[in-house]
């Protein structure tokens, strides 16, 4: 895969290029509280950046710790496994979801993903890796005195979850 990418003649990656800070991402958050909910009830996930489009999905429990069960705006379902590590020293768990095309464990899943020269929602979520992104800092060295500098903050493309959209119906408005 590597040997596909076109390089320049200082060695540096050309040609399209997607960041994955570019695209929404489902982090594992969602999935622990939707397995942890007493009630069982399934969480509405939505991203709503004030520059960019909207995106949305339900996530549920799959039953008997097979993981969720993401369904689509278009109606589309996608059963997604999860995993729960133990943290170093024992001092905890972490969440992770694995791939649903590569099944490798993975903090984040992406909606959007590189075919050829577009960006597209066909494969449906799947990791960093799968989807063809790349990181911005990806290709070139960034000095330890600047990696402190620059903005900071939230991720517009974090999503926001709630087990009822009743209570978000005016943020969810343009998502329709």
């Amino acid at each position: 895969m590597e040997s596909e990418r076109k390089r320049g003649a200082d060695g540096r990656f050309e040609g399209l290029r997607v960041n994955v800070e570019d695209v929404p991402r489902l982090p594992t958050f969602p999935a622990r509280w939707v397995l942890e909910d007493p009630r069982r009830r399934p969480y509405f996930v939505y991203w709503a950046p004030e520059n960019g489009p909207a995106w949305a999905l339900k996530m549920a429990s799959a039953g008997q710790d097979r993981g969720v069960l993401v369904t689509f705006e278009n109606g589309q379902t996608q059963l997604i496994s999860v995993l729960l590590r133990r943290m170093p020293k024992g001092a905890g768990s972490s969440l992770v979801y694995l791939c649903p095309s590569c099944e490798s464990p993975c903090r984040y899943l992406y909606r959007l993903s590189l075919l050829g020269t577009k960006l597209v929602t066909a494969k449906g979520l799947v990791c960093q890796r799968c989807a063809k992104l790349r990181f911005a800092s990806q290709g070139w060295y960034k000095p330890a005195f600047a990696r402190g500098l620059g903005p900071r903050g939230r991720n517009p493309w974090e999503p926001r979850a709630v087990s009822d959209p009743r209570i978000i119906a005016e943020d969810i408005a343009p998502i329709r």
